[in-house]
């Protein structure tokens, strides 16, 4: 049987003040188990009993090893709420992923990904 590695994605802005997070699984494709965004004081959460918010499924995702595309619904079918677009460079050992987080009536914010050192 194929090998599934876990992980997670964090990104967050510079102030702080906005934050993604993933719980994935992938083999051959991107899965993702659980997310959650903090902006401000306002938090969406794909499972409430983990982390607290208000309700976020993924509407669509696809990550591959120089960019991830996630778009958030509030409910299975149900209109875009949000938007996640990350690319990443490296230049030898050093690397830097970041990207851009919209959410409606929010605003856009850029953010980090790049994995802590």
């Amino acid at each position: 049987s194929p090998a599934f590695a876990t992980g997670e994605i964090l990104c967050s802005s510079a102030d702080d003040g906005v934050s993604i997070y993933f719980g994935i699984s992938s083999a051959e494709t991107l899965n993702i188990l659980r997310a959650a965004i903090t902006v401000g004081e306002q938090k969406w959460s794909t499972d409430a009993t983990v982390e607290p918010g208000e309700p976020l499924a993924i509407g669509q995702a696809y990550g591959n090893d120089g960019q991830l595309f996630v778009d958030f619904v509030s409910e299975p079918a149900g209109p875009v709420i949000g938007r996640l677009k990350v690319v990443d460079g490296r230049d030898g050992e050093f690397s830097a992923s970041g990207g851009v987080l919209t959410m409606k009536d929010k605003g856009a914010f850029v953010v980090d990904c790049s994995e802590p050192e």
